[in-house]
Formats: structure tokens, sequence, C-alpha cells
């Protein structure tokens, strides 16, 4: 984007980001889905698409789309009906997709985005509805075929559609990783992109810095990761800018993304509405959603992840912390609990993000496996704020006993290691007056102006009293031993 052709464009971007409802069945079919299994075992007579059977909705799509509807403050439509999306596919057996087209559950919503430095930026949306999906096809086990695997056809997807209010490839990448923390968050989906369960489509077009009219957009399928997209976005922009200013049109049409020559490649051209043919699924009752339904979708609601976040960036947790913070769900409830029973949100933090963290990349695990419950860590926290065990002590003698044994108090275990402080005030100021005559050259220099010093003799008594003494008690004596006239 620093060509100096690029930037006298604007790129003009919406997404269309395909969430897989973790449900235990498909969205018109009984049968159960699971990433992984043998190909074309997940299937039953419906989404093999046999003749005479008929769909049956699964009241569990409908109640996942709602959420992530009222999670993205669209308007609920509660009334509603189901189109056949028509078109001819090998991994798409009835030769149609069931789907929505004038009367999606969710629309006229927005997600406000969190920038990297702190700051939202709202993307509205067009709509949120719910579809089937296909199946899939795969091209690179036959030299000679292509192979279908159906046991994807027919789970439940909600599509998410942008408006076009993205301008860079960071803000489109930005917005794919919020709505992949907020379906996780609320648990509509794992939302995992290495298993296919969040894909996305980029609409791509320029126009010249100043327009206001669009230019037109080409979009790009199948982008199933974060980086992907905005790689894709990026080759796209400029693939479009050296067209234009080389005298070419942009053709409205479907590109796909090549990874290995990290270049949109043409697939298609671009089908309309009206390509689809959509008429109303006629084996399936209209929706008709209760106030009631609504209302206990919207109560079941957990705090989202903005909300989290501003409120960590106010009570004095870094922008950069604060993000890490609110990442997982798992991880950001293991924060909350810990900041409750401590108390203290910024020492909490430096804990979770400090030890903790640490401790899982170590071992390759999750929050989930952590064997020490947050009220451990609070009392832990809780020696040391009351000057009971030393901060170094506390992470890197009693820390490591909590983990081999979370059953056990944290007190106990400081006894037992022999790290426990007690009041040594008198011993403190012995130890620091027999320092201080066998150093008096470091005295007078310390009087002299030279207050780096202060360390030095705070050094001294640590390592006498082998960490046992409290940090704040040595400071205080050191520092009135020194300025004693």
């Amino acid at each position: 984007m620093d060509d100096p052709q690029t930037s006298a464009y604007q790129p003009v971007i919406g997404l269309e980001i395909h969430v897989q409802l973790s449900t235990r069945s498909k969205v018109f079919a009984t049968e159960a889905f699971a990433f992984g299994g043998e190909p074309n075992t997940y299937v039953s007579p419906i989404s093999l698409a046999h003749p005479g059977a008929l769909p049956s909705l699964n009241q569990a799509c409908i109640e996942q789309v709602v959420k992530l509807g009222l999670a993205t403050h669209c308007q609920i439509d509660r009334q509603g009906y189901f189109a056949r999306k028509n078109y001819f596919y090998p991994d798409l057996p009835k030769g149609y997709q069931l789907s929505q087209d004038q009367r999606p559950i969710c629309y006229e919503g927005q997600v406000e985005v969190l920038q990297s430095d702190g700051s939202l930026k709202r993307v509205s949306l067009e709509r949120i509805h719910l579809e089937e999906d296909a199946g899939k096809s795969i091209h690179d086990l036959d030299p000679e075929e292509s192979l279908i695997d159906l046991n994807r056809a027919g789970t439940g997807l909600a599509e998410v559609v942008t408006r076009p209010d993205l301008r860079s490839a960071e803000e489109a990448g930005a917005l794919l990783a919020e709505m992949r923390r907020l379906v996780r968050y609320i648990g509509v989906s794992d939302a995992n992109m290495e298993q296919g369960n969040l894909r996305c489509d980029a609409n791509v077009s320029i126009m010249p810095v100043g327009a206001e009219a669009y230019g037109t957009r080409v979009e790009i399928k199948n982008l199933n990761s974060i980086t992907h997209l905005m790689r894709a976005i990026e080759h796209e922009i400029a693939r479009q800018v050296r067209t234009v200013e080389s005298g070419g049109t942009i053709v409205q049409e479907t590109r796909t993304w090549d990874p290995v020559s990290q270049q949109t490649l043409p697939m298609r051209g671009k089908e309309m509405a009206a390509d689809y043919r959509y008429f109303p699924e006629p084996d399936l009752l209209p929706l008709d959603l209760s106030e009631d339904l609504l209302h206990d979708l919207a109560a079941s609601l957990p705090e989202l992840p903005q909300a989290r976040f501003q409120r960590y960036v106010a009570a004095g947790i870094p922008v950069n912390e604060s993000f890490t913070l609110i990442e997982q769900r798992a991880f950001s409830d293991y924060f909350e609990a810990l900041q409750r029973q401590s108390g203290d949100p910024k020492t909490a933090a430096n804990w979770l993000l400090g030890p903790v963290r640490t401790y899982l990349n170590a071992e390759g695990i999750e929050i989930a496996d952590f064997p020490v419950p947050p009220q451990a860590i609070a009392a832990l926290m809780a020696l040391v704020e009351e000057g009971q065990v030393s901060l170094p002590a506390a992470r890197e003698q009693v820390f490591p006993a909590l983990i081999a044994a979370p059953e056990t108090a944290p007190q106990a275990l400081a006894q037992r290691l022999e790290v426990m402080m007690e009041s040594q005030a008198g011993e403190l100021a012995s130890a620091m007056a027999a320092l201080m005559a066998a150093h008096p050259d470091e005295v007078a220099r310390f009087r002299a102006g030279k207050k780096q010093l202060h360390g030095f003799f705070v050094g001294q008594l640590m390592r006498q009293f082998r960490g046992k003494a409290d940090p704040k008690e040595v400071n205080e004596v050191v520092r009135q031993k020194l300025t004693a006239s």
C-alpha cells in the first residue's frame, strides 16, 4: 500500500463470514457431524437428497443465529421463511441449498472491532441468515478425479454479511478476528478455521481517493485463515490498481486465493441473485419466533469481549495486556475469578500473564487444564501483599510447589519451604550498621550524592537474610540508616 499508484485509490471491502454452528445435529437433518470422520459416514436420506426425504428444522440452529444477532445488535425478524438457492455443483446433492433470501433472521446490526491501539471501529452488518453447508470437493487425493465427501453437507451455517465499511486488509483481518472471538464467547461455534468451521469471502473494489461511487467489486472465495484473508485482499487491491492504471477494466467475477503463488486467480463470473432462482422452500413451515424466546436468549448472553476489554483498560491494565486477557473466554473467565478473589485487577493480570501463562506455554496446555484454582493464586497474592512472603519467593518457590500440590494452602507451602517472613527490624538494623561499618567509602559516596548505592546495601542485606526479609522493610531500614545524621 506504499506504492504511490496504490495510495491514489481507496479500497472498499465487505466480508461474508460463514460460521459453522456447534449443534449436535445438522440444520435440516437429524444426523450428527464431527470433523475428521470417515468420508460419507455422517449422512442420511435427507442430506443425500433421496426422493421423498423431507427436511425438519433444528431449533437449536435458530437459537444460535438469534444469539449471534443479539450479540451484534441486530434487528430480529420474528417471522420469516427458508428459500431454495438453486445451483449445480457435485458436492450439493439436491441441486439447491436451503438458505434465506428476502427475510433473514437478523438484519441491520453492527460490530465494534477492537483496533491494535485500543480504539473501536464500527462495522455495519447487512444481515445474518441461516443456511445449510454444502459437502466438500477434494481435488488433491486422486491424480485424475475429484472426490466428494458429504459429511459436512447440511450442517448449519450462520452467514454474516457486512456492509462495505472496511478500508484496508488490516481492518478486514481485525473484523474476522473479532467475529471469531465473539462466536466463541457466546458459544455458537468453536470457529476453528483449520477445520473450516469459520470461513470468509471478501468483496473488494477500489475507487479514486475522494470519489463517492464504488468501483466494480470482485469476490474472493473460501479464505480459511486471517493471514490468507489479509494477503488476498492486499494482492487483489494491487491487482485492481495495476489493471486500472494500465487502461484495463475490472471485471465482476469470483476469484480464489492461491497461497502458493500468493495471488488471486479467476474462478467464474460472479453470480447475481437472479442466477440462483430463489423461491420459498415448500417443505418447511414459516418461522415464527416468540418474544419469550428472544428474551431468554438475550438473558443467556455473557458479558461480551469488548465490554471486558474496556473494563480492564479502565482498571489500569495496559491495552496490549487487556487484549491478551480477552482473547479466549476461558482465560478471561479465570482472570475474572482471580480479580474477584484478590480485589486487585492489575496484580491479578501480572500473575496470570506472567507465571501462569509461562507455565501454560511451557506445558503446551490451555487454562482449562491448569491445576491451580483462582482462589489459591489469590491467597498467594495476599501473602505477598501482606509482606509474609517476598514476591521472588512466591514466584520462584511457592508457585511451583502450588502447581505440584494445588490442594495445599499457599501459606502451608510457604512455611514448609521456610520462606515466610516476619518483622526483623531489629536484626536488619544491626546488620545494616555492620554493613555500613564494613563499607565506609560507599556510605560516604551515598551521602555525597551517589544515591544508586542504596541498591547496593539492599542487595547485601537481602543476600545476608537469604530472601526471607521483607523487601519493603529492608528498603526502609537502608533508607533510615543511610540518611541518619
